[in-house]
């Protein structure tokens, strides 16, 4: 029997449950330990309508928010995890790193293009760049480290933030009980649905005052699996915004672009 911890709570959104379970059975096999894990139902069923990434996390988190937890952990449901004790491994480099509000187990040194906000808008200038993780590819998407690493952003699939992170207070304040207000929450009613959800964490981490980190857990991403490879989904995005799926992509760089201008670009040095 493994030993409970109320200190970490890991959320999830899923479209297929059934097609979601082998990932999400790999990260309780590998656990050291027992936590509670919230799956939100998003576009499961008629009962279960889409709600969109970012949303469906939104109310993952409002839930998680209302445990003990000190570090809520937000996976992508096609995301792997073939690390022995990967949740003891975070929760010991939260105690460690009292300054780490926002990791990950992949992530890019740098945010925003050099010239961005001096040159007209184009939403590749919101890119990340130096890409590092300990995936099972890592050297297709980047480069492989081995030790924790403090970096700009982590990619979506991975958001694990401390419960001051979520709740959107500043680094040294000290988070409050139950509160249904979270980061995700205020990306979603900013009007991000889906797409550079991970840009705009790694920039709150930025303006809150928070570090971000790698954190080089062994793990497999399969990509895109939790909405974008569904054709139900692209039906519903299609009902949703013009250019469907594409449309989200757009206006949400944009968002970014306008909302954190404050911060970008940034990014860390090795």
């Amino acid at each position: 029997m493994k030993p409970h911890v109320d200190t970490l709570v890991v959320v999830t959104a899923t479209t297929d449950p059934s097609r979601a379970a082998e990932c999400l059975q790999s990260w309780l096999d590998t656990a050291h330990y027992q936590w509670e894990l919230i799956v939100v139902a998003n576009g499961v069923s008629k009962t279960a309508p889409f709600l969109g990434v970012v949303p469906a996390f939104a109310e993952g988190v409002r839930l998680a928010l209302q445990t003990r937890a000190d570090v809520i952990a937000c996976l992508h449901d096609d995301l792997q995890i073939k690390e022995e004790g990967w949740d003891s491994l975070l929760l010991a480099h939260f105690q460690l790193q009292p300054r780490c509000g926002l990791a990950g187990f992949g992530g890019g040194r740098t945010l925003g293009a050099p010239d961005i906000y001096k040159i007209p808008y184009e939403p590749h200038q919101l890119a990340r760049g130096t890409f590092v993780s300990n995936m099972e590819e890592a050297e297709l998407h980047g480069g492989r480290v081995l030790v924790p690493q403090t970096v700009a952003c982590l990619d979506g699939f991975s958001q694990i933030g401390r419960r001051a992170f979520w709740q959107n207070r500043p680094e040294g304040v000290l988070p409050t009980a139950g509160n249904a207000t979270n980061l995700f929450q205020r990306l979603a009613d900013l009007g991000l649905m889906h797409h550079a959800y991970d840009a705009a964490l790694g920039c709150c981490a930025k303006r809150l005052g928070w570090d971000a980190w790698m954190l080089p857990v062994h793990c497999h991403h399969y990509g895109g699996v939790t909405a974008v490879a569904d054709q139900r989904y692209h039906e519903w995005a299609d009902r949703q915004i013009i250019g469907g799926d594409e449309g989200f992509w757009e206006k949400a760089h944009m968002k970014v672009y306008d909302e954190f201008r404050d911060v970008l670009p940034f990014g860390v040095m090795w």
